[in-house]
């Protein structure tokens, strides 16, 4: 198998209109990479969209406004990168229990509505992890604080600081929601 590195190429703000805006939309996608038909493909740091076992699919959390992240990280000259997806639940109840529990103990995959593209931390032989500390849930302790499950999923190493995977060309996320395939 041959290895090459991306080819490099000028990056300017003309490119980009000037505009960079932060920050993840509120949905984040969950699925199993048991339920996938096949892994994703991977073209550079694209992958493809996730095809899914009948009856299975994405599901859906829908996360605190303005707190959604994706950091990459280099781990060091050619040792590829650590991702890092924060989210936030608003939430400490039964039900995001089961989730922080689903969660941590699954072989799963997250997508992230980033603007007009989706990130994804996914990697076909590699698992995302969420260390010792990194789910937490806070009740709060005066009547104005808010009640938060926090989730610090990491994947490493990958080879891209980001890594990007095509939407369904119609109806986007929603469209493989393990619910809306049961119905």
């Amino acid at each position: 198998m041959a290895v090459t590195c991306p080819q490099l190429v000028d990056v300017l703000n003309e490119d980009e209109c000037l505009e960079n805006l932060a920050g993840l939309g509120t949905d984040i996608y969950i699925g199993l990479k048991s339920e996938l038909t096949t892994p994703l493909v991977a073209t550079d740091n694209s992958y493809s969209t996730p095809a899914f076992a009948a009856g299975k699919g994405l599901y859906k959390v829908q996360c605190a406004d303005e707190k959604q992240q994706i950091k990459g990280s280099s781990l060091g000259r050619r040792k590829g990168f650590e991702l890092t997806c924060t989210f936030v639940v608003d939430s400490v109840n039964p039900a995001a229990g089961k989730l922080a529990r689903a969660i941590n103990n699954n072989d799963i995959f997250i997508i992230a509505k980033d603007d007009d593209v989706s990130q994804i931390i996914y990697d076909q032989s590699r698992k995302v992890k969420f260390d010792s500390g990194a789910i937490t849930t806070d009740t709060g302790a005066a009547a104005s604080d808010d009640r938060i499950t926090t989730y610090e999923a990491k994947l490493s190493p990958v080879y891209y600081p980001n890594l990007y995977v095509a939407e369904p060309e119609t109806g986007g996320w929603d469209s493989l929601l393990a619910s809306a395939k049961k119905e």
